[in-house]
């Protein structure tokens, strides 16, 4: 091995699938180095995004209170016949008896899962679990005690490389918001105080290019929150232009693009004749995009692109 460039060799292993790469990282200390480190583990993921998976995840309500995360590689050719999945049980979470399990949100390969345990009559145990179902990981933050009306989120930092969790309790009829963020990885994983302006999310958020995107409501109105998981500060984007409906929340190039279905009625049924999709251009100047899409007459097609995107 010794004759093999260590770019090869690690370019090599990249390859492999990560059960392998467990088991050479006990060969040696040298090998347990170079798999542990930034390049290597950079080079993995980037070589597991081009194998796309699709990853489900099933939570059992018992005494186990467990949760299975299954996958499944998708097909190389889209034209293909399609055939049954063939679902393989990647790794399996057990928490405590009787809690809440949550799925919180995702960010470049990993997955944030919050089971909550009421405690008193307005509070609860919220204990964050992130996962990685590409190598069947997980870690648990430290139990964070908070109100039960709460909301947490998942943010990626690309240029710093970090994970961070904001979890954010809001007080009705209260002044006071409490505000805590945790960055995933270090060396030392505590909760730290935020301040932000007072808002309430109402919608899943998305992360795109080291920023969290959710939607809000800001002194009687809905925004769109900016939050640079890197700076971690917050910024409020005007979102009249979607105008009621709640968006489904999209990547589009890069971009923050928000989904909006338009129905009709059919012989008495309601169906989807369209859809919306308004484009974030320009973060700071607030400039959007507006691209409409009329669907086919074809009523089982309409039927099949409302599930695809609202699921």
């Amino acid at each position: 091995m010794n004759s093999i460039p260590n770019d090869l060799l690690l370019e090599i292993l990249s390859r492999l699938p990560w059960k392998s790469i467990s088991r050479f990282r006990c060969v040696s200390k040298l090998w347990g180095s170079m798999l542990r480190g930034p390049y290597f583990t950079e080079l993995f993921l980037k070589r597991s995004w081009s194998r796309p998976r699709l990853f489900f995840a099933a939570f059992e309500y018992n005494q186990n209170c467990e949760t299975i995360f299954y996958s499944s590689p998708l097909p190389q050719n889209i034209y293909e016949k399609p055939s049954s999945l063939v679902l393989a049980t990647d790794f399996h979470i057990k928490f405590s008896a009787y809690t809440r399990l949550l799925f919180r949100g995702y960010a470049s390969s990993l997955f944030l899962v919050c089971h909550r345990r009421t405690i008193l009559r307005d509070y609860e145990d919220a204990v964050h679990v992130i996962c990685n179902p590409r190598t069947g990981q997980y870690a648990t933050l430290p139990t964070l005690r908070r109100y039960i009306i709460s909301i947490s989120f998942l943010g990626f930092d690309p240029i710093d490389k970090k994970f961070k969790v904001l979890s954010m309790f809001f007080a009705y009829g209260e002044e006071r918001d409490d505000h805590k963020i945790l960055t995933f990885g270090t060396g030392d994983m505590k909760w730290r105080k935020i301040q932000c302006p007072r808002h309430s999310p109402y919608s899943k958020e998305i992360c795109i290019n080291g920023v969290l995107f959710y939607l809000a409501r800001h002194n009687g109105s809905r925004v769109i929150v900016c939050f640079d998981v890197r700076s971690e500060k917050f910024n409020f984007i005007d979102a009249k232009c979607l105008g009621l409906a709640t968006p489904q929340l999209i990547n589009y190039k890069g971009k923050l693009g928000c989904i909006l279905l338009e129905y009709g009625n059919v012989g008495g049924r309601s169906t989807t004749r369209g859809m919306c999709m308004w484009v974030l251009e320009d973060v700071e100047k607030q400039e959007w995009s507006k691209h409409v899409y009329t669907f086919p007459g074809d009523e089982l097609a309409e039927y099949c692109v409302n599930d695809l995107l609202l699921e």
